[in-house]
């Protein structure tokens, strides 16, 4: 089958697969209202001409918020760019719709791509492209979570793994491969690829350096693993930097409140705890079947490799893969504590967002896998598994069409995260997960001066920004209705502080009339990881150049 005709088929399937959402627009899920409400500006802004948007003008009820200061852009970005492309004509319902096509469509060209790499036959890796697209938890992420980060890195993993087999490979631009997609991995959804970053991508570079058989190019490859790491890292400070090193200005506490901790979503705990009081509808009951089908299908990787002619042995990829599964499976399940009291990694809410690399892995294995119809074992082994698939796999359809059912009648309501309020808002305490507490700013002016000022008045610009007259005889203290965040400056005024306890913009204006100009400007963690990257991006081009003379001559 041809290139091109290969991708029309995997388009046409994705299309097949996201039909509900391609027919109703997104459907309602558990972050749905986010996504709408944040693409939404996300995307005015990119028509407007800022490249990377990161303060929300219209977020909590206009008081704005900085959702993208921390939120990894890159699913948005596509967002934004179908929205340019398309002139704005779709609604942000159905164009996040379109959005998640092109993603599930890319996942299925990235996976395509490395399994030819990994030496698998055309159509193993062309049904392993489609097995990947149609992955369960892959649709579950869609239409359940409505995940719309992590469902974009599906679309990066493949490329990890094939930076890492070309560089081992000592193919030409092989560390710009990695190097990119890296970034594309860490600027796509930050727990994710946390994750990978501890699990599957050492343990293939290792695997592959371990291949190499001798020393020095073991040590040759890990070196360029290590530098096409750093530049991916370089390249994302521009992510990275503020998300990091900013989060004590915003609520993030509230992202680890029970119920979103990782010891509260182990698999075994689930499986010993048939009804937690934070369990989440049938969603972990699918992941437990999903996770059970993965884990007797690596079994049958290793019946077949155990049984074939020649015996490719364990060195094999496909046995490797069958391991990352399995170990995988095993950090979901609990069975390793430890590995979750990692610094960062503890922060990641819920284990199973590591399914992504268990479906990688198990589809990977079973492409590269030599199957054979003597092996009988093998077989009935894989047909345990895709039964282990069945109760997951109904439960799961069975809630894609309910959820189809209620978007057709109930229109989701965009809204926010209380985790980007300013820290130290005051909240109700044992207020829900969708509770703001807006209700205390309801009815507070764009603009009051106290003590009273003769004129006091302001005049809303574009994102979130103010133009602000003051005429008073005495020094007045001037509130602003907007969420303090350390970005927003006024010239000619020294600091701007926050009120106590709802968090406004506020500032001291001296006496007599001053007209003032309330703007965002870039703090100075932007603008070091503006430079960073910006010098990582010369690294990767001279790294480049250089490679490229080198094989020419």
């Amino acid at each position: 089958m041809g290139h091109t005709r290969t991708s029309l088929v995997l388009l046409v399937v994705a299309a097949l697969l996201l039909a509900p959402s391609l027919v109703l627009g997104t459907l309602i899920s558990h972050s749905s209202p986010q996504n709408l409400t944040w693409g939404s500006q996300f995307a005015d802004q990119i028509r407007a001409g800022v490249v990377y948007p990161r303060w929300l003008p219209d977020s909590f009820d206009g008081l704005g918020g900085p959702a993208f200061y921390f939120y990894a852009p890159i699913s948005f970005w596509a967002d934004a760019l179908l929205s340019l492309v398309t002139f704005d004509v779709f609604s942000v319902s159905y164009r996040q719709s379109l959005a998640s096509l092109l993603l599930l469509w890319a996942s299925g060209l990235a996976m395509h791509a490395w399994l030819k790499a990994a030496a698998a036959s055309p159509r193993a890796a062309f049904y392993g492209a489609l097995a990947y697209m149609a992955a369960p938890y892959h649709l579950l992420d869609h239409y359940y979570r409505g995940a719309f980060a992590e469902f974009a890195a599906y679309a990066v993993l493949p490329l990890i793994a094939l930076g890492v087999h070309r560089v081992a490979e000592s193919r030409r631009f092989g560390p710009v491969v990695l190097a990119g997609a890296y970034t594309a991995l860490l600027m796509t959804h930050l727990p994710t690829a946390l994750l990978i970053s501890l699990t599957a991508l050492p343990m293939y570079v290792l695997y592959r350096g371990w291949l190499l058989g001798s020393v020095l190019p073991a040590a040759g490859f890990f070196v360029r693993c290590a530098m096409s790491g750093a530049l991916g890292l370089g390249l994302s400070a521009i992510f990275l930097v503020p998300a990091l090193t900013l989060q004590g200005w915003i609520s993030s506490e509230k992202f680890w409140v029970p119920g979103y901790r990782i010891e509260d979503w182990l698999l075994l705990r689930f499986l010993l705890i048939p009804d937690p009081w934070f369990r989440l509808t049938d969603m972990m009951e699918i992941i437990a079947w999903l996770a059970a089908a993965y884990a007797i299908a690596a079994i049958g990787v290793a019946a077949a490799l155990a049984q074939a002619r020649g015996r490719p042995g364990w060195r094999s990829e496909a046995a490797f893969w069958a391991l990352v599964c399995v170990v995988c499976l095993a950090l979901i399940a609990g069975l390793l504590p430890w590995f979750w009291q990692i610094p960062f990694v503890a922060k990641v809410q819920f284990p199973w967002r590591l399914m992504i690399a268990v479906e990688f892995a198990a589809i990977t294995a079973i492409c590269l896998a030599p199957w054979r119809r003597r092996a009988r074992a093998a077989l009935i082994i894989m047909g345990v598994a895709i039964l282990a698939l069945v109760p997951g796999v109904s439960e799961m359809a069975l809630g894609i069409f309910v959820r189809t059912h209620v978007s057709m009648v109930q229109q989701d309501t965009p809204q926010d995260l209380k985790q980007f309020m300013p820290a130290g808002y005051s909240q109700r305490p044992g207020a829900g997960y969708a509770e703001l507490g807006l209700e205390p700013l309801k009815d507070v002016p764009a603009i009051s001066c106290s003590p009273a000022a003769a004129v006091c008045s302001a005049t809303a610009e574009r994102f979130g920004a103010m133009r602000l007259t003051v005429e008073s005889d005495a020094p007045t203290t001037v509130v602003l209705r907007r969420f303090f965040f350390p970005a927003w400056q006024i010239d000619g005024v020294a600091a701007l502080v926050p009120t106590d306890p709802l968090k406004l913009v506020s500032f001291v204006a001296p006496a007599g009339r001053h007209t003032f100009h309330l703007r965002r400007t870039a703090l100075p963690e932007e603008q070091w990881s503006w430079a960073l990257s910006g010098l990582s991006l010369i690294l990767l081009l001279v790294w480049m150049a250089v490679e490229w003379r080198i094989r020419r001559s």
